[in-house]
């Protein structure tokens, strides 16, 4: 009995095998032929070439994480919408398309929202 489970699961079981092993991988050749090399140089902020000229650590201002945030929710709720497009041929009812457009008007709402607030405002 417990060799037909085993069997059965077979494949779940070497999937996760494979990704622990890919994971440590992943985590163990890096550390074996990264350089160690650790000097005054080492531990600046390197952007692109050009020397700093201050820290890294700076305040941003918050409008920045309001667009992040905003654009994020709009991105995830888009993806939600291509899996309904995908089959709305095949589906065919006008309680789709009426879930369909109740779903875009609380996004919309949502951006005019965060538009009568002022988060698109550059300041």
């Amino acid at each position: 009995m417990l060799a037909d489970t085993i069997l059965q699961y077979r494949y779940v079981i070497a999937f996760l095998v494979l990704g622990v092993v890919l994971g440590a991988v992943a985590v163990l050749v890096p550390r074996l032929i990264a350089p160690r090399g650790i000097g005054r140089d080492t531990l600046k902020t390197y952007e692109s070439g050009i020397i700093p000229e201050r820290g890294a650590w700076r305040q941003f201002s918050l409008a920045y994480y309001l667009y992040a945030l905003l654009y994020l929710a709009v991105a995830v709720d888009v993806i939600y919408l291509f899996p309904v497009a995908l089959v709305y041929r095949s589906i065919g009812t006008w309680q789709a398309l009426v879930e369909v457009l109740v779903f875009v008007f609380i996004i919309a709402l949502a951006v005019v929202y965060s538009w009568r607030t002022g988060a698109f405002r550059w300041e």
